[in-house]
């Protein structure tokens, strides 16, 4: 492990300990020379998640911030926690490549946030030792000692700045509990208290970096409670507060303090002012926050010096991009079945409208963690889970004969929200509320084609329980039966008994009454984790079954078969008059003939299917519910995202390999 404190620190103990006079009795009492007065700028973030890059609308990016830092004299750069989890370019690496970028870019040091803990502690261990700064969490323990340094003395323009980190002690339980074997987190205040007495007669000025935030009903102890938790004197030794984890907008004064947070993903720069003068009782120094939101942070003026830092930063940036395509390509395992979500057919999503493989495997994986969860918490309440249709961008590619892997690219790619997956505790009625909310038919045909005028990402795929429901029934009111796993229905109208639910965030921010218990940690790490837990138990293959049976209609007008049309391409060219091999579902073959234009057709049970041309080593998708492959259309239609029913139009091409 590094140590960035003890030097410094110890040098300025024995400066305040032990003068020269005191030292040395016989020297001559040394006049005082008062240091020049000066004005250290501390520019802050938190809660990055990531979201490094800057995207030229809202977000202001590490590139921008380096730049206003090596444009300003004095400066330093400081981060509040949950830099390292997000973004698809900070779970590639898991972490890594952010603190690469942020040393970059000469951030001096930043506090853990809880969700740097969610890849485990060895591995922030390991992003702790790359980092060219230090990490501090003044209040984590593993196995009895110290994990991370607990605070860092920087020196600018003669003053010594003490920097002391804490982390909430929430972290405890919102992150996933078999990755904190061995790992406490201690009373924030107690901690605080602690380290300012080893802290304040060696520094001029005194900052808390906070992971803690403003919610009271999320952590324990926020920021603004730290501090009234000090005594007066121990307030005095404050200069200001840096925080994070609350993803708010704090620029306020408590206690005399100021407390600065920015919100999340970059969104804004922090800048904290402090201005010394000397004296012979020592420093004085005041201090003063200010948030620069994205305007104000894009326009600051930057030098030469800045410009040059920026562009610097900027190849740093591309560099890694280009390795991460590298990671990207790592593959996990291989796969026997496809996992059917995204994008299937043209430009829209299937798991918006009914239930899906890659649906299923989601919410069983976030259910198999909250249970987990639950064992360690002690709490007896049935687990649930839901995704949102929406959040699933692609489909999860096709192994077979040696052939086909999962990659990490493609988990990345079908999860690239940068979510987090929460527990919580709701009622019945509000589960019932959030099925409704995501049902968007507005009845069915005989064909059973599902019709609707539109669409919602908010249709929920589910796991621990099924639900029924109406596509022709009244909004609201669509959800006929819910049904736990072990079968009891539950009341749409009971709000006293509570379900235990796992889902993103994005999703539990719509559950207004539910009490959040915690985190699993971030959305694509839980899925591949998932994706390896299960194909090392099957020879690294992963052959997941998806049983079709969590979304119901009631009164469904499908026919017990029906026919669907396919085509046959080899490029641009109709593959006519040919006979190919096909399998359903991964059964027995069967063979199939072409006609002039290269259709076949081919009945099927009513609901999804997977259908395989050996010839082609191809896997398609079909649906009657949904119209997928059951009638031509042309993608060209100029109402094509707008007509009812529209989704009949999508149609596959059999492409082979050549």
């Amino acid at each position: 492990m590094k140590r960035w404190t003890v030097f410094l620190l110890a040098a300025a103990v024995a400066t305040a300990a032990c003068g020269l006079a005191a030292c040395n009795p016989s020297a001559p009492p040394e006049e005082f020379t008062p240091r020049e007065s000066a004005t250290v700028t501390i520019f802050t973030t938190n809660d990055m998640h990531g979201n490094l890059l800057g995207d030229g609308k809202s977000t202001v990016g590490i590139v921008q911030a380096a730049a206003i830092k090596a444009s300003t004299p004095n400066s330093l750069l400081v981060d509040a926690g949950d830099a390292m989890q997000g973004a698809s370019f900070a779970s590639v690496s898991r972490g890594a490549d952010v603190v690469r970028m942020m040393n970059e870019a000469g951030y001096d040091l930043m506090a853990a946030g809880n969700h740097e803990f969610d890849y485990g502690a060895d591995v922030l261990l390991e992003n702790a030792e790359l980092a060219d700064f230090p990490v501090l969490a003044a209040n984590v323990e593993k196995d009895g000692k110290p994990l991370l340094e607990s605070s860092a003395v920087v020196t600018v323009a003669g003053y010594k700045i003490g920097f002391i980190g804490l982390t909430t002690v929430s972290t405890a339980t919102s992150t996933n509990p078999a990755l904190l074997a061995g790992v406490t987190f201690e009373d924030e205040v107690e901690t605080a208290k602690r380290e300012i007495a080893a802290l304040k007669n060696g520094t001029d000025a005194l900052v808390l970096v906070c992971h803690m935030g403003d919610n009271e009903k999320a952590v324990s102890c926020t920021s603004e409670q730290l501090l009234s938790g000090l005594s007066q004197a121990e307030q005095a030794e404050v200069t200001a507060v840096i925080d994070g984890h609350s993803h708010t907008v704090e620029d306020k004064t408590v206690q005399g303090v100021p407390i600065l947070q920015t919100g999340v993903n970059f969104t804004n720069l922090g800048k904290l002012t402090l201005t010394f003068t000397d004296s012979e009782q020592g420093a004085n120094v005041s201090a003063e926050g200010e948030v620069l939101d994205y305007a104000a942070a894009m326009g600051y003026e930057t030098t030469g010096a800045g410009k040059q830092k920026a562009q610097k930063v900027q190849e740093t940036l591309d560099a890694i991009q280009l390795q991460q395509d590298e990671i990207l390509g790592e593959v996990l395992c291989g796969i026997a079945t496809p996992l059917w979500g995204g994008y299937i057919c043209y430009n829209y999503v299937e798991s918006r409208v009914v239930e899906t493989s890659y649906g299923d495997f989601v919410t069983d994986a976030f259910r198999y963690y909250a249970e987990q969860f639950a064992e360690n918490e002690d709490l007896a309440l049935p687990v649930v889970a839901v995704e949102n249709g929406g959040g699933i961008s692609q489909s999860l590619p096709t192994w077979h004969s040696g052939g086909g892997n999962v990659t990490r690219g493609d988990v990345l790619s079908a999860f690239n929200h940068g979510n987090l997956v929460e527990v919580l505790k709701v009622s019945p009625a509000e589960l019932f509320a959030a099925i409704e909310a995501g049902l968007a038919t507005t009845g069915q045909d005989e064909s059973g084609l599902l019709l609707r005028e539109r669409v919602s990402g908010s249709f929920l795929q589910c796991s621990g329980f099924s639900y029924t429901y109406d596509p022709a029934g009244e909004a609201g009111k669509k959800v006929t039966e819910v049904k736990l796993a072990n079968g009891t229905a539950l009341d749409r109208t009971d709000t006293e008994n509570q379900l235990l639910l796992a889902t993103n965030n994005y999703v539990s921010s719509s559950f207004a009454q539910g009490e959040k218990l915690g985190e699993l940690g971030g959305e694509d790490i839980l899925i591949e984790d998932y994706i390896l837990y299960l194909s090392g138990q099957n020879d690294g293959i992963l052959d997941y079954k998806c049983d079709y049976g969590r979304i119901l209609i009631a009164g469904d007008k499908s026919p017990e078969t029906y026919t669907a049309t396919l085509r046959v391409m080899r490029g641009d060219a109709p593959q006519g008059g040919q006979t190919f091999t096909l399998s359903v579902d991964g059964g027995g073959a069967q063979k199939v003939t072409t006609d002039g234009d290269g259709y076949f057709t081919v009945t099927l049970q009513k609901g999804a299917h997977t259908l395989w041309l050996a010839e082609t080593d191809n896997f398609v998708y079909v649906n009657n519910y949904s119209g997928t492959g059951v009638a031509e259309g042309s993608e060209e239609e100029p109402d094509f995202y707008t007509k009812e029913g529209y989704y009949r139009f999508c149609f596959y091409n059999i492409l082979d390999k050549e």
